[in-house]
């Protein structure tokens, strides 16, 4: 496989689910998609369009803009992203957590604010009947 450029898509979706500590699979089942599809967009074979990138951005919990291409000149003001050789655009780990657990977190990433108030006073009013 060849080297997938720092700068690229390809490398900061891959770098940003690694981080998070998803596998491809749950990336592709939250989304839609197969795991060959991630996989496609990880090394580069194709690249994942609008809604996609909008989706990725979700789980990540990032501007979609952090998974485009940025400018390998950081004299560029223009550039979308600054130099990411700090790491400072990658997602904060969710790997500690179970499967079950991750699969609810990156569904909840992807409802609208409305339905995520809905699901936040549902489960209130689940866990404190429980108490």
């Amino acid at each position: 496989m060849a080297k997938v450029d720092k700068n690229t898509t390809a490398y900061k979706i891959r770098m940003c689910r690694k981080n998070c500590g998803l596998t491809q699979e749950q990336i592709a089942d939250a989304i839609g998609m197969t795991r060959t599809n991630i996989c496609s967009y990880e090394i580069g074979r194709t690249e994942p369009n609008l809604e996609t990138i909008i989706k990725l951005a979700q789980i990540f919990r990032i501007d979609p803009m952090e998974l485009l291409p940025s400018e390998k000149d950081s004299t560029n003001l223009n550039a979308p992203l600054k130099d990411i050789d700090d790491g400072s655009f990658l997602p904060k780990p969710i790997y500690s957590l179970t499967k079950d657990e991750q699969s609810l977190i990156i569904s909840y990433r992807l409802l609208s604010d409305k339905e995520k108030s809905r699901i936040l006073a549902k489960i209130t009013n689940m866990s404190s009947k429980s108490n």
